[in-house]
C-alpha cells in the first residue's frame, strides 16, 4: 500500500528526499555518466532512460543526450537542465535544475515500474482518442471526418482568404473542450518562432514545409451571446493566469474567435506585448525578424467562418482540428483540411500523438515535461502545423 501511493504522487517523493539531501552525508561531489545508466521516473512521473549519453523521456529523445564535461565522464546536466550534485545522492536520486527557476529529480525506478508505467501512458493515449475524438461526433474514419470538416468550412466560410490580426483574435468557447488553451503550449511555440524564426506561409509559397497552418477563425460582434461568453472567458482566463497575454480585445465591438490555431494566435500576442517568458527572465521580441514583424502588423492570413455558424458545427470543426488521431493535418491555402494517411501516432511519436487529445489542463502538464526535454528543437509548429490547433 506504502509504495501503491508512492507512485501516485511522485514528485512529492522526490521533493522530500531532495529536502533530506541538503545536508545529507551521502550528497555528491559530481555525477558520472555510468551511474545514469538504466531506467529512473522523474518527479513528474515520466519514464526516463539512460543508454550511454543517450537519453529518452517517455520514448521521446533528447537533443544531445547528457552533456558531459570536456575530457570527462562527468555530466553536466541535458538540455535545459543542469546537474545539481549537491542535492542528488548516488544510486538513488539525481536533481536537476533549469533556468525559472525549475528543479525536478530522478529516482531508481522499482521492480515493474516502468512497464506499468508505458502500459498505463499507452492506454489513456488510446482511451483519449476514442472518446475526445471523431467517435465522440459519430464519425467512422478519417476520410469521413475531413469530409464533413470541409463541407462545414466551406458552407460558413465568408470568402477567400482574409489577413487577420493576432490582436483580434481570442478562443471561442467551444475550444478544448469549452477548458480554453494551455499557457504552457502557448509559450512553448512563442519559444519556437523566438529560437526558429518565423516560418511566415506568405513568404513561402515555394516550399511550405513547417510553415504555420491557415488560422480558421469566426467572426464574432461583443453583442452577440456567444461572443459575450467568448470575451468574457478570455477576460477572465488572462486575468487569472498572468501567463498568458494580457486582454486585447477591450473596447472591440468587433472580433474573431479561434477554432484552429489559436495557441499560434496567442504566442504571437506574447510578442505583441513583448511578455516575458513562463520559464526565463527573456521577453519575447520580434527583433530583427522581418517575417515576424509583418505577421504581427499585416496580420495572418485566415478562413473566416460566419458568425451564424451554430455552436455544433463550431465545436466539430474545433474538436475535429484538433484531435485527428495522431495524424498530420494542414488547412491549405483554399481553406482545405488535409490529413497525411501515411503518417500514425506512432510514427508522430507520443508527444504529437497525446498532445492531439488532451484538454487544456492535460496539455500545460505534457508540455512542462517536454520543455523538460528541449525547448529548442520541433516536430511541430504551432500547435497545429501537422499537430495541434486549438
Amino acid at each position: 500500500g506504502r509504495v501503491r501511493a508512492e507512485r501516485k504522487a511522485p514528485h512529492r517523493r522526490a521533493v522530500r528526499i531532495a529536502r533530506a539531501l541538503l545536508s545529507a552525508p551521502g550528497a555528491m561531489d559530481e555525477i558520472s555518466v555510468e551511474e545514469l545508466q538504466g531506467e529512473w521516473v522523474a518527479s513528474g512521473g515520466g519514464v526516463v532512460e539512460v543508454r550511454g549519453t543517450a537519453l529518452t523521456l517517455n520514448g521521446i529523445g533528447v537533443p544531445g543526450g547528457l552533456k558531459l564535461e570536456p575530457g570527462t565522464s562527468r555530466v553536466n546536466g541535458y538540455s535545459v537542465f543542469e546537474a545539481v550534485p549537491s542535492k542528488s545522492e548516488r544510486g538513488r536520486l539525481i536533481a536537476w535544475l533549469a533556468p525559472g527557476p525549475c528543479e525536478t529529480c530522478w529516482r531508481r525506478a522499482e521492480v515493474g515500474e516502468v512497464d506499468e508505467r508505458k502500459e498505463q501512458m499507452s492506454k489513456r493515449m488510446t482511451q483519449k482518442a476514442a472518446t475526445c475524438g471523431g467517435q465522440a461526433f459519430d464519425i467512422k474514419d478519417d476520410a469521413e471526418m475531413v469530409s464533413r470538416l470541409n463541407a462545414l468550412i466551406e458552407l460558413w466560410r465568408e470568402g477567400p482568404l482574409a489577413p487577420v490580426r493576432s490582436c483580434d483574435v481570442c478562443p471561442d468557447w467551444s475550444n478544448r473542450a469549452q477548458t480554453g488553451l494551455s499557457v504552457d503550449h502557448v509559450h512553448y511555440v512563442a519559444t519556437l518562432m523566438a529560437d526558429e524564426g518565423f516560418k511566415s506561409r506568405r513568404r513561402c509559397k515555394a516550399d511550405t514545409k513547417g510553415v504555420h497552418d491557415v488560422p480558421v477563425l469566426v467572426r464574432e460582434t461583443a453583442s452577440s451571446e456567444l461572443g459575450r461568453g467568448a470575451l468574457a472567458k478570455w477576460r477572465a482566463a488572462t486575468a487569472t493566469n498572468r501567463g498568458f497575454p494580457p486582454f486585447l480585445l477591450e473596447g472591440h465591438e468587433e472580433f474573431f474567435c479561434s477554432l484552429g490555431s489559436g495557441h499560434f494566435s496567442q504566442a504571437l500576442n506574447l510578442f505583441r506585448s513583448c511578455s516575458k517568458s513562463l520559464w526565463s527572465d527573456r521577453r519575447y521580441d520580434a527583433g530583427t525578424d522581418e517575417a515576424l514583424r509583418e505577421a504581427l502588423e499585416e496580420g495572418v492570413e485566415s478562413v473566416v467562418l460566419s458568425p451564424e455558424m451554430p455552436v455544433e458545427d463550431r465545436r466539430f470543426v474545433s474538436e475535429m482540428l484538433n484531435r485527428s488521431h495522431g495524424r498530420r493535418w494542414s488547412v491549405g491555402d483554399d481553406g482545405r483540411v488535409e490529413i497525411d494517411e501515411a503518417v500514425s501516432s506512432s510514427q508522430g511519436g507520443m508527444f504529437v500523438a497525446l498532445s492531439k487529445v488532451l484538454d487544456a489542463e492535460e496539455l500545460s502538464c505534457l508540455v512542462r515535461q517536454r520543455v523538460g526535454v528541449s525547448v529548442e528543437r520541433s516536430e511541430f509548429w504551432d500547435g497545429s502545423a501537422g499537430t495541434v490547433a486549438a
